[in-house]
């Protein structure tokens, strides 16, 4: 990308442009004194049907916010991002990723089946099995620094990809002090965040969720138009009773992860326990009466196509819920086995329903719907639908430019199969986040990446060490 005009260079231009991202790169505010940007000239993917798409078109930023979208936009004196030969859409919304566990990523390649009932007490031959070595292994031997050192390479691997809004589901606030550097790692990180704070599920623990979430909430999160907010994260089939007053006073969202079926929903939302505000992680299980119930009451689902094709017999529950009229967010889940990639997890749920399609003759996504997955419905999980997931005017500036020079994305013609069927993390060359420069030509700004990957490798060593890990730190079993 370069900082010149369309018709010829502009040295003031670029200079301004230089500066900018100098100022954004040390973290300078993107309020109202900040300069507009104008991204010109790229193929616009807004995702808002209101607004249309364009072939060639401008997307206007002004403070944090997205001022206008349209063909051609006339701003004198904004700061020019050329966008040529690159497709502008809205970043990724990704509300269910277990941030922590970034310094173990890809270390379970394939998850072993338990050979007991309780996946977490299951047996030491079960080492591979995700339930049993993140929870019962990993997670007790976690000190506060690695679960920054773990939240903050999952976050920055999300922002690289053009995840602009993440959920961090932390099913390990062993602490305060773990709680604290989540929480940390995340407002280092850049990202749009939501911290899902929740109980560990083995080994000692202060015992201190739900009643550390009042004063997370004081310290951290005061505002009501953060960059970072916090909700409460439960499994669906624990006993909820503690959770729900804190609930009530903090006003806060609740995500769930698996079992919640085995709730009785109905008395829930009648209680107004429930209130449509919960955001159900995997989505499994659930009866079409459940189904039914948590559509009418506007509560979020959202699906991770890798992780269930792998871990749940490769039953993706997508088309029974867009069949009941809810839409889901798409998840990346588990860093332990996979890399945060959300191509890969739409790539992952088209190709799975087209071959559904082709077997059974059943309705399959279009590529649209499967980024719309991956953008809007997944703002809407994260509880910021109405400020992320598209390209609108007076939404913020969350904003990812593909870059569409390289072969294999070269030359650019249909932009939705350009996206979902040939881009990936590499293909990301720039990302706005509220209005703020985070990636540019590659490169995330204003991060030292070699200190992420020393704090990342010891935190690495350590937990590999303190569990007695039997698989060499670099092996090839699989």
């Amino acid at each position: 990308m370069n900082a010149d005009s369309p018709t010829r260079p502009d040295p003031a231009a670029a200079g301004r442009l230089e500066g900018l991202l100098d100022e954004h790169a040390a973290g300078a505010p993107t309020g109202a004194g900040s300069p507009p940007i104008l991204v010109r000239g790229g193929s616009v993917l807004s995702m808002d049907a209101a607004v249309g798409d364009f072939a060639v078109g401008d997307v206007l930023v002004v403070g944090d916010r997205i001022a206008e979208v349209g063909p051609s936009i006339s701003a004198p004196g904004a700061v020019v991002v050329d966008a040529r030969d690159h497709i502008v859409m809205p970043g990724f919304c990704d509300p269910h990723i277990h941030c922590w566990e970034g310094a173990l990523g890809r270390l379970i390649p394939e998850n072993i089946p338990q050979t007991t009932e309780d996946p977490i007490a299951g047996a030491p031959e079960s080492g591979r099995s995700y339930m049993y070595s993140a929870h019962r292994l990993f997670a007790p031997a976690c000190r506060p620094e690695d679960i920054y050192a773990g939240t903050l390479a999952t976050l920055l691997a999300a922002l690289n990809g053009g995840i602009t809004t993440v959920v961090d589901n932390m099913h390990n606030a062993r602490s305060p002090e773990h709680s604290d550097a989540a929480v940390e790692a995340m407002f280092a990180s850049g990202v749009r965040g939501v911290h899902a704070m929740g109980r560990p599920r083995s080994g000692e623990w202060a015992g201190t969720f739900p009643d550390d979430a009042r004063r997370l909430r004081e310290r951290y999160f005061p505002g009501t138009d953060d960059l970072c907010t916090m909700r409460l994260y439960a499994v669906g089939a624990d006993d909820l009773t503690d959770l729900f007053p804190v609930r009530k006073e903090l006003d806060l969202w609740f995500s769930f992860d698996s079992g919640i079926e085995k709730q009785d929903l109905a008395e829930l939302y009648a209680s107004g326990a429930f209130d449509g505000r919960e955001a159900i992680n995997h989505g499994n299980y659930l009866s079409a009466e459940q189904r039914r119930l948590v559509v009418d009451h506007g509560t979020q689902v959202n699906v991770c196509p890798r992780i269930e094709s792998q871990f749940r017999y490769g039953r993706i529950p997508y088309r029974e819920w867009v069949e009941q009229g809810l839409r889901p967010g798409l998840s990346n889940d588990n860093p332990m086995t996979y890399a945060i990639d959300m191509f890969a997890e739409m790539r992952a749920l088209y190709l799975v329903e087209q071959v559904d399609r082709h077997r059974s003759g059943t309705a399959a996504p279009s590529l649209r719907e499967v980024l719309l997955s991956a953008t809007q419905h997944g703002a809407d999980n994260c509880g910021v639908g109405a400020v992320a997931g598209s390209l609108t005017p007076g939404k913020k500036a969350d904003i990812v430019l593909v870059d569409t020079r390289a072969p294999h994305l070269f030359p650019r013609n249909n932009v939705l199969a350009s996206i979902v069927q040939g881009a990936g993390v590499e293909s990301v060359a720039t990302v706005l986040v509220d209005g703020r420069i985070v990636k540019w030509n590659g490169r995330l700004l204003g991060v030292d990446l070699d200190e992420v990957r020393r704090r990342v490798q010891l935190s690495h060593d350590h937990l590999l060490a303190a569990v007695d890990w039997p698989y060499a730190a670099v092996d090839f079993d699989d």
